[in-house]
Order: C-alpha cells, then sequence, then structure tokens
C-alpha cells in the first residue's frame, strides 16, 4: 500500500506507546467505534512484521468489513478518524506528564460544579504538589497563577457573606497578580534570548516590544530573586554585552545552581547558550575558555543535555573531541568518540569516529596512525575534506615525508581553487595555508633571516589555516639554529 501518515506515525511510537495507544482506541471513554480497532490492530500487526508495503487498500477492507462492498471514501473516513484518534492520544499522553495542571483543572470542575465537599481535599493536593514542585521555569508561575485564580473564585459572594471573613487576610490578589508577572516577565525574557540566538545566525529585521521595561524591571528586586528571570536576564547580557565576561560566568554560578528548575527543553536552550558564548571565545583563541568549554561539555554530558532521543548532532560530537584535544585531556577524548559513536546518525558515524580517531592520533604525535585512519574517512563532504587534508599536510611535515607533502600541496591549491562551495575569503586562508608550508619546507635550517621574515609574514597576516602550528614549525627550527 501506499505508505500512509498513520503508518508512518504508528512507526514514529515506541512499544509502550504503541501498546498505550491500542488500550486507548480501546475504550469506549475515546472511541466507539469497533472498526476502528479493528485497523489500529491490524497496522499494528503489519508493523511489527514488517508487511506495511504489501498491505493493500482491499486487503485492509476485507480485514475490517468483511464481505461489504468496497466503499474507498469509507476507507478514507475511517483512516482520517483514526488519524484523529492518534493526536489526542498523544495530547492525554502529554496531559498525564502534567500534574499540577490535572490537579487545578480538578479544581475548577469541582467549583463550576458547586461540588463544595471536594474543595478541601483537591486544595490539599495542590498544597502538596507545590511543594513538591521542581519545576520553576515561567510556565511554573503560570500554573501558579491558575491555581491562585480558582482559590480567589472559590470565595463566592455567598460564602464571603456567611463566614468570618477578613479581607485583607483572605483576598490572596497580590498572589495572583505576583505570579502573573513572574511568568510575562520570565517568558518575555525567554523569547527574546531565542531572537538575540537567531539574530546572531542572520540579519533579522525583528524587534519585541515592550522590552526596555522588561529589562528594566527583571534587574530588580522581587523579580531578579525568581531563578527564571535572573537566568535569562543573564543569557540577555552574554547576547548583548560578550566582552564582559563576569556575564558568563555569573550566568555559569546561576545553571550550576538552578539548572535542575528546568525541563530538559529548556536546559538544552540554557546550556546552549553558554556553549555558543565559550566556543565564540575560544574560535578567537581565548585560552581561558578552552578549559571552560570542555568542562561545560562535560557538564552538559553528565546532565543528559546533548543526546535527545537517543541521538547526538555529529558537529557537536566533533566540537567535543576538538575542545577535549586542545586541553590536553587525550584518554576522555578517547573514551568519548568510542562511548558516543553510538548516538551518532549512522550516515555520518563512520567518517566522525575515523577523523576524531585521526585528530586524537594527531595530538599523540602518532603520525602514522593519523594517516591510517584518514585514509577510512569520505571525502565527498568538504568538511571532511578540507580537514582531513590540514591534518595531512601536518602529518606528512612531521614524518619528514617532503615528496608526499609537495604533491598533497599541490593537488591541494586545485581542489580549493575549484571548489564552488568556498567562498572566496575561506579560499584564501586555506591558500595561505599551502603558501606558507610550501615556504616552510623549502627554508634551510641555518637560514635564520628567511625563517624570521616567515615568522613575521605568517604572524601578521589574518586568516590562515593552522597558524599556531605553522608558527610552532618556525619556532622549532629558529630555536634549532640557536
Amino acid at each position: 500500500m501506499k505508505e500512509k501518515k498513520i503508518i508512518r506515525s504508528l512507526q514514529s511510537l515506541n512499544v509502550y506507546d504503541i501498546n498505550s495507544f491500542i488500550k486507548y482506541v480501546r475504550s469506549p471513554y475515546f472511541n466507539v467505534n469497533s472498526h476502528i480497532i479493528s485497523y489500529v490492530e491490524l497496522l499494528v500487526t503489519a508493523i511489527k512484521d514488517q508487511k506495511t508495503d504489501g498491505l493493500t487498500n482491499e486487503e485492509i477492507w476485507k480485514h475490517i468489513f468483511g464481505k461489504e462492498a468496497y466503499v474507498h471514501q469509507k476507507l478514507l473516513k475511517l483512516n482520517s478518524d483514526l488519524v484523529k484518534l492518534l493526536e489526542e492520544f498523544l495530547g492525554q499522553k502529554e496531559y498525564d506528564q502534567m500534574v499540577s495542571l490535572r490537579t487545578n483543572l480538578k479544581l475548577e470542575g469541582a467549583r463550576k460544579r458547586a461540588i463544595d465537599h471536594l474543595y478541601n481535599g483537591i486544595l490539599a493536593e495542590t498544597i502538596r504538589l507545590q511543594k513538591l514542585e521542581m519545576n520553576q521555569s515561567s510556565d511554573y508561575y503560570l500554573k501558579k497563577y491558575e491555581i491562585e485564580k480558582n482559590i480567589f473564585a472559590l470565595k463566592s459572594e455567598n460564602e464571603k457573606k456567611n463566614e468570618k471573613f477578613e479581607i485583607e487576610g483572605e483576598l490572596n490578589i497580590n498572589r495572583i497578580s505576583d505570579n502573573l508577572d513572574y511568568f510575562y516577565i520570565a517568558e518575555k525574557l525567554k523569547h527574546f534570548c531565542t531572537l538575540l540566538s537567531w539574530k546572531k545566525m542572520y540579519e533579522l529585521d525583528i524587534e519585541m516590544r515592550n522590552m526596555d521595561y522588561i529589562l528594566r524591571v527583571a534587574s530588580e528586586e522581587p523579580f531578579i530573586s525568581i531563578p527564571a528571570i535572573n537566568l535569562y536576564f543573564r543569557m540577555y547580557l552574554t547576547y548583548v554585552d560578550s566582552e564582559k565576561t563576569e556575564n558568563y560566568f555569573e550566568l555559569r554560578k546561576l545553571i550550576k545552581k538552578h539548572i535542575h528548575m528546568f525541563p530538559a527543553d529548556e536546559q538544552r536552550e540554557i546550556y546552549s547558550t553558554a556553549l555558543s558564548y565559550c566556543l565564540d571565545k575560544t574560535n578567537k583563541n581565548v585560552v581561558e575558555f578552552y578549559k571552560e568549554t570542555y568542562e561545560m561539555y562535560k557538564e552538559a554530558l553528565e546532565n543528559s543535555i546533548l543526546v535527545v532521543n537517543n541521538s547526538i548532532m555529529v558537529t557537536t560530537y566533533r566540537n567535543i573531541v576538538g575542545i577535549a584535544l586542545r586541553v590536553e585531556e587525550f584518554d576522555w577524548a578517547e573514551n568519548f568518540i568510542h562511548e558516543y559513536a553510538q548516538f551518532v546518525d549512522e550516515r555520518y558515524r563512520e567518517n566522525a569516529v575515523q577523523f576524531s580517531l585521526a585528530r586524537l592520533a594527531f595530538y599523540r604525535k602518532s603520525y602514522s596512525t593519523v594517516l591510517e585512519h584518514l585514509f577510512n574517512v569520505n571525502y565527498e563532504d568538504v568538511w571532511y575534506n578540507l580537514n582531513a587534508k590540514t591534518l595531512q599536510i601536518a602529518s606528512y611535515y612531521e614524518l619528514g615525508e617532503t615528496d608526499a607533502l609537495e604533491s598533497l600541496l599541490q593537488a591541494f591549491k586545485m581542489f580549493v581553487r575549484r571548489e564552488k562551495s568556498m567562498s572566496n575569503l575561506r579560499k584564501e586562508h586555506y591558500m595561505n595555508l599551502i603558501k606558507f608550508t610550501s615556504q616552510l619546507i623549502k627554508i634551510l635550517p641555518r637560514d635564520t633571516l628567511k625563517l624570521q621574515k616567515l615568522r613575521d609574514d605568517i604572524q601578521n597576516t589574518k586568516g590562515v589555516v593552522s597558524k599556531p602550528w605553522l608558527l610552532e614549525k618556525v619556532d622549532e627550527m629558529l630555536l634549532k639554529k640557536r
């Protein structure tokens, strides 16, 4: 059969969700159509047996309706109804996880139906859950606002007249208002930080209204004492005033102290901001941030932030290896390469692992091993082609393979010139590496003047791939002369 949306959707569920969905469909509260039950059972069996490709509409019809004449529109309607049931099931699964929301809705349901004798029990449950609540993101204050609003509504005019009611002691207007303010300010800051992160990557002509007011009150008490507000305010400062590293380090303290108070998706956004700041600094060769970036990555891994749905982005995988090597954590890097390879998309895994092992071998000065791993890298990806060639150049030089190096430099020069996906500026950076390496292998060690001039040229040229390595090699020759 032509693959239907319902097939693709069911295939995306894990075995526990599949079993729960079947129970959901069988429940007369959610579904009274027995044909849908037969339909979903048929599809689940076909998925388990991997036989969905051979399942025709006619076979589906016969399984569900027997000898009744085939009506295509009726089958389409059945399919549509099952899709809607699946969508409602997914919503129900999310609702089941929202304990505070369910309790609040119970309170609202009892109030609307004036079931007075349920109030105290639900209120006690509400108070108990609030004490146990770990999530203190902006949504936490929205829930508190809704709860306080419902509690306020319970105080009907009739109740106020028939009990000893002290207005100042009983009305919770300020708690309602405060929680709404906390939610609004934290949520605005969160979205503002998202906008600023996008503006770093793209030229966006988008502004958020009322941010001057939000930023002013967020920096004052009592708002700055609210973890969600304080943390997002510090994130904002790292975007707009990145030169002040104290903004980052204050954010770092807040992450350590409060990160457990946020749901997983927000934890990832928070860590992403901190890591982005660190990577900007390392890319500018701010040595202080090499170790800091490494520690941030380690912490994010320990808190299960970077592996999402058993998957880690290949760029993240490579970045982690790179920064670990920079701070000479070779054993840790090797363990990471092998342990986390399983989470890299299978399409990119072999290249990522082999290239990472080549980099590790280079830092360990095992240059022959570098070449062995690079031999297993597929160069169809331009990123791997460029970076592997860069490693090969350095490895041939370290091994004293001058003929192989000269041949590689010529071939690499032709590749860079012809590669259409590279900008002219990027091409220039690689051509500088080729030019300076070619000069380096032609200078005699005793020719101090030429070596010093080469060093000055490398140092004063902006945009040189492997610049620290080139300077290191020139310095080694100068020291030998002395």
